[in-house]
């Protein structure tokens, strides 16, 4: 199974999301699963900012990436699709399967996933809590 994460620019949430569902997983012995992120309106090869993570390493996870833009053969790969917010998944409507396109909030029920970009280190620790709520309910669904 191929779950890949959605954001604007692929530099704070998505990748935020992607390496807590990977620890997540990793704790809980599931294996099988593939998890990327992308980026709605980005460029290629922009690092992930610092907030996210040093909001990361509070969690004690170490990850490294650049944004990368979404591709046509990462939609057609993926299983699931999840947008952290409900206007990433307008912007998809149409262009890719509905049945495999999800925010996150559908799936967890835990609100849009806050934009922290350009904010305090408190913003990002806020969204990462948010994000691991949301993953915890959305591996129990999967499991």
């Amino acid at each position: 199974m191929k779950v890949i994460f959605v954001c604007s620019g692929n530099t704070c949430r998505s990748p935020m999301a992607q390496a807590i569902m990977m620890d997540a997983l990793k704790k809980h012995n599931v294996e099988n699963v593939e998890v990327d992120s992308f980026g709605l309106y980005c460029e290629k090869g922009d690092p992930i900012s610092s907030g996210a993570k040093s909001a990361l390493l509070s969690m004690d996870i170490e990850f490294e990436s650049e944004s990368k833009p979404l591709t046509k053969e990462a939609v057609d790969d993926a299983d699931y699709i999840i947008c952290m917010t409900s206007s990433h998944k307008k912007a998809l409507e149409g262009k890719v399967d509905s049945k495999k396109l999800f925010t996150m909030n559908e799936l967890a029920n835990k609100g849009e996933i806050i934009d922290p970009y350009g904010q305090s280190l408190e913003v990002y620790l806020k969204t990462a809590d948010q994000i691991k709520e949301s993953i915890n309910v959305i591996i129990s669904k999967l499991a």
